[in-house]
């Protein structure tokens, strides 16, 4: 009985775990209520280049939090945050993207490569599996394939609404902000 060879592929080797470094991004664009701080200022307890300084016993959710660029070997160096100027997260639901801009760079996120590779993620919207939202200084961005749909700010506890409308011209992606009152009204 002859025995057929077969050629073995190499295993596709694991990149080096990357490591925040010097990066300290998500210490800059997010509320940190346990200890006070606010987004878009950096974190009293960041050491320049030496990572946080009550390590150890930072809160929870700083223990907890991993950008994408950290959990996703596909993501190069150009998506480092403090790199890109932004940070890339998904939500819990695990569909939608979200985009926190350092508001010292506001359009960080609209340059090449970042703002193409945006638009072809956002095509996810038209079938309801995705979404990629930005929150830059000034409010959100829902960025679907035609346009970015721009809302100010919501307050904590509103609710954001998006999807696809009937309009003249056919089907077009909506976003917009429902106060949290409002939503509580209509559960």
């Amino acid at each position: 009985m002859a025995h057929a060879e077969t050629a073995s592929t190499p295993a596709r080797q694991r990149a080096p775990l990357k490591a925040c470094g010097d990066c300290n991004l998500c210490c800059k664009v997010y509320d940190v209520d346990d200890v006070g701080k606010k987004a878009g200022t950096l974190c009293q307890h960041t050491r320049e280049s030496a990572g946080c300084g009550i390590w150890g016993l930072h809160p929870q959710m700083c223990q907890d939090f991993k950008c994408l660029w950290l959990k996703h070997d596909d993501l190069n160096g150009l998506w480092r945050p403090d790199t890109a100027g932004f940070v890339l997260r998904l939500e819990p639901n695990g569909t939608t993207l979200n985009i926190d801009v350092d508001p010292d760079r506001p359009d960080a996120w609209l340059k090449h490569p970042y703002y193409k590779q945006l638009k072809l993620w956002s095509e996810g919207i038209y079938r309801s599996e995705n979404l990629v939202v930005v929150y830059a200084p000034e409010g959100l961005y829902v960025v679907t394939p035609e346009e970015d749909l721009f809302l100010r700010k919501p307050k904590r506890g509103d609710i954001l609404e998006t999807g696809m409308e009937m309009t003249l011209f056919g089907p077009r992606p909506f976003a917009r902000v429902i106060p949290a009152a409002q939503a509580k009204l209509r559960a």
